[in-house]
C-alpha cells in the first residue's frame, strides 16, 4: 500500500545574468534546543517560489522522524533528547527557477510517495524499492518511526534514475514498524509562453574502505548542486552510519562508527545540474 501527495508552486521572474543557468539552489538551516527527556519538532521552509527536494539532520542528536510536508516548501523533523538537553539542527535543500525575460507561467511540482514499513522483527532487515511516477525524478527521502522506542534504522538508501532502494534494519529488542517517504520532482516544465525546461540529475557513487569510526566527504561537479546522499552498508557487519547529508553547495558527508575491523561501504550523491535553460 502506498499513497502520494502532490504540491505545485508557480515560479516568478528573478534577477539573473543572461549567461547564468535558470536553476537557483537554496539551502536553509535551522536549529532548536530540545529539553531533557522531551521531543521537539523542527520545521524548515524553503523561501517563496522554491520547492523542497530533501532534508537531513546535521546535529549529533539523531532525528526521530524526517517527514516531507504536504506543502511543497516544508520538511519536518522530530528530535528526542535523553537525560540532558541537546541542540537539534537540520538542513533543507530547495530549488527554484530564475525565469529569463519573455518566459512566463511556469510551475514547479513535487510529490511525496508514502510507503509503510511493516513490522520488522528485532535483529532483522526489510528491503523496499520506492519508485517515483513516470516523468518525475527522485530527490530525497525520510523515515518516520511508529511508536516510542522504535529501533528502525537505515542500513541502505541507494538512489537510481527513478527510485530509492532501502534496507531498513531493526536494531531494537522488539518488532518495529514505520513509514518511508520519498520526494519526487517533476522533471519537465512548460511555460505559458511556450518555452520548455527539464531538470537533470546524476548519481555519483564511491567505494569507501573504512577502518573504525570516521567521516567521509565527497563532491558533485562544479556545475551541479548536491541534493541528497545515499549509502549501502555491508550485510552482517557491525558498522553503523551515524549521520549523512549534503554540505556546502555541492558536497556530501557521511559519518560512521565501527567497534573493530574494517569494512567496504558504498556512498552516493544525487547531483542536480544547474546549467540548464528554457528552449522552444
Amino acid at each position: 500500500m502506498r499513497a502520494a501527495t502532490l504540491a505545485l508552486l508557480l515560479a516568478a521572474a528573478l534577477p539573473a545574468a543572461a549567461s547564468a543557468g535558470v536553476i537557483q539552489p537554496v539551502s536553509v538551516s535551522k536549529s532548536a534546543n530540545v529539553p531533557a527527556g522531551e521531543t521537539r519538532s523542527l520545521t524548515l521552509a524553503c523561501p517563496a517560489r522554491a520547492v523542497a527536494l530533501n532534508a537531513a539532520a546535521t546535529s549529533s542528536l539523531d532525528a526521530t522522524d524526517s517527514i516531507p510536508g504536504a506543502n511543497a516548501r516544508r520538511w519536518t523533523f522530530r528530535f528526542t533528547a535523553g537525560a540532558t538537553a541537546r541542540e537539534a539542527s537540520a538542513v533543507l535543500r530547495c530549488v527554484r527557477l530564475q525565469l529569463p525575460r519573455r518566459v512566463r507561467g511556469v510551475g514547479l511540482a513535487v510529490g511525496t510517495i508514502i510507503e509503510p514499513v511493516f513490522e520488522v522483527p528485532a535483529g532483522s532487515t526489510q528491503r523496499l524499492a520506492i519508485r517515483c511516477p513516470r516523468g518525475e525524478l527522485p530527490t530525497g527521502w525520510g523515515l518516520e518511526h511508529r511508536g516510542a522506542n522504535s529501533g528502525l534504522a537505515i542500513a541502505g538508501a541507494v538512489p537510481s534514475r527513478r527510485a530509492w532502494t532501502f534496507t531498513v534494519e531493526n536494531t531494537g529488542a522488539s518488532g518495529a514498524a514505520g513509514t518511508l517517504h520519498v520526494r519526487c520532482l517533476e522533471r519537465k516544465q512548460r511555460a505559458a509562453t511556450g518555452q520548455r525546461h527539464a531538470f537533470s540529475t546524476r548519481i555519483a557513487s564511491f567505494s569507501e574502505q573504512l577502518d573504525g569510526a570516521g567521516t567521509t566527504i565527497r563532491s558533485c561537479r562544479r556545475s551541479e548542486y548536491s541534493v541528497a546522499t545515499g549509502v549501502a552498508l555491508p550485510a552482517g557487519d557491525d558498522i553503523l552510519m551515524t549521520g549523512t547529508g549534503p554540505i556546502g553547495a555541492r558536497g556530501g558527508e557521511w559519518t560512521f562508527a565501527q567497534p573493530a575491523g574494517s569494512a567496504a561501504v558504498r556512498t552516493s550523491i544525487v547531483c542536480l545540474a544547474r546549467d540548464t535553460s528554457f528552449r522552444r
